[in-house]
């Protein structure tokens, strides 16, 4: 694997343990302290950082990141926002950034446009959320050249011809989708595991467990499965338990804290 997304994972295997990879909703809870959130979450030394780009009508989100959207859209989070957050975090360090976001804000923004800047920005991988890989090819096509990874979204029904097809177009990692329906809490499907099991048979590439992940969720089930996980709802919750900007930081580091205690449970025996 090459790039900063590979190499993490890389750094994670060696150090036998999964990695993990936080989301935030950029702009969350206002630009300013959005910064301060990002960046001191890769001082705790996250894997990778997901920025969520703010969009008004956020289909596969659950109630805390929705909530953290609309907090974030009122106080004037956009795509250009997103990308400036992006380049001031590259500029602070070399933390692996993936944006999330759903295909209206690229569009509106300009597809080659938004490659370039992301990519000039220190951008390292995309993930749309409603777009699948197989639509819409000249676009990803765009993304790609730019040397961004097209990180992939998995849901543990896909069928194999289908997963083929998604795994084949995939780089950075394959995002797996831990259970049906919207981010948040909830009990993982189960036919996670062999969803996992077809993508190793598939591709190379790292799996990452999304979507209802917590500080919780016995990790040691996935052990050898999943190279990592992706939090983003319960992360968010402890976030905005914070009274004011300074718990709020407090309590983001004590939760990247706690789930790297726990990552070594993924790690194969």
């Amino acid at each position: 694997m090459s790039g900063r997304i590979g190499r993490a994972f890389e750094t994670a295997a060696r150090e036998r343990r999964g990695a993990f990879v936080p989301f935030l909703t950029s702009g969350f809870p206002d630009p300013a302290e959005s910064d301060r959130l990002a960046l001191a979450l890769c001082e705790e030394g996250v894997d990778a950082l997901e920025l969520g780009v703010p969009f008004s009508d956020p289909i596969a989100d659950g109630p805390t990141i929705q909530r953290t959207t609309e907090i974030a859209l009122r106080a004037g989070a956009t795509l250009p926002h997103v990308l400036g957050q992006a380049l001031r975090l590259r500029a602070r360090c070399e933390t692996p950034l993936v944006l999330m976001s759903y295909l209206n804000p690229i569009l509106r923004y300009g597809a080659e446009r938004f490659a370039e800047d992301a990519a000039a920005a220190g951008v390292d991988g995309l993930i749309l959320v409603d777009l699948p890989p197989e639509e819409e090819p000249a676009l990803w096509d765009v993304v790609r050249k730019q040397g961004l990874d097209t990180i992939a979204l998995l849901a543990p029904g896909t069928d194999d011809a289908r997963l083929s097809a998604i795994v084949g177009k995939a780089r950075g990692f394959l995002y797996v989708v831990a259970r049906l329906g919207v981010t948040g809490r909830g009990s993982s499907d189960a036919s996670v595991e062999s969803a996992l099991a077809r993508c190793r048979e598939r591709s190379p590439l790292p799996r990452c467990l999304g979507f209802g992940i917590d500080l919780k969720t016995p990790l040691d089930r996935y052990r050898g499965m999943a190279e990592g996980v992706i939090v983003g709802s319960s992360l968010l919750e402890s976030i905005l338990a914070g009274s004011d900007a300074r718990a709020r930081e407090v309590n983001a580091r004590a939760f990247a804290r706690a789930m790297k205690v726990r990552l070594p449970a993924l790690a194969p025996l």
